[in-house]
């Protein structure tokens, strides 16, 4: 996939969510091409994409492409209810890979760093979606607020 493309494909998930009704008003997508053209950021700052419950979600992705390959060098996916209740999923460079791996997740604090896979933002959507609002998948989990006393 090409830099191009990739734009695209942004582009045209938030608008299928929007299709869907779980992301509603105007998504603040915000691309910036790097000089050669071969890659950019990608970033939807505050208030980020906006659930019909009220959450958000923040983006902010930096990649980069060859005549083969798409890579995310560095990307923060945070999720926010209205409640507070956060995840937020990162890769970025690091020294410490025990504390500190470079795929992690935060949730409801920022330390510690959770192992975790590579993910797109196109999992992440796909996860809050299940996770958040679809009641085909979990009945018991959709529309409830998490409320966590740290």
């Amino acid at each position: 996939m090409n830099w191009s493309d990739y734009k695209r494909q942004i582009r045209h998930l938030t608008t299928q969510y929007g299709i869907r009704g779980i992301i509603v008003g105007a998504v603040p997508l915000v691309i910036k091409d790097d000089k050669d053209r071969q890659g950019g950021k990608i970033v939807i700052g505050h208030p980020g994409i906006q659930f019909k419950d009220g959450a958000h979600l923040i983006v902010r992705e930096t990649v980069r492409t060859n005549q083969i390959t798409l890579e995310c060098q560095s990307y923060t996916y945070h999720y926010e209810r209205p409640s507070g209740y956060f995840f937020r999923y990162e890769r970025e460079s690091t020294t410490d890979l025990v504390r500190k791996p470079e795929f992690h997740l935060h949730v409801m604090t920022d330390l510690p760093h959770y192992p975790s896979g590579a993910v797109t933002l196109e999992k992440v959507l796909e996860f809050i979606e299940i996770n958040f609002y679809s009641t085909q998948h979990h009945r018991t989990v959709v529309g409830q607020e998490i409320h966590l006393v740290v």
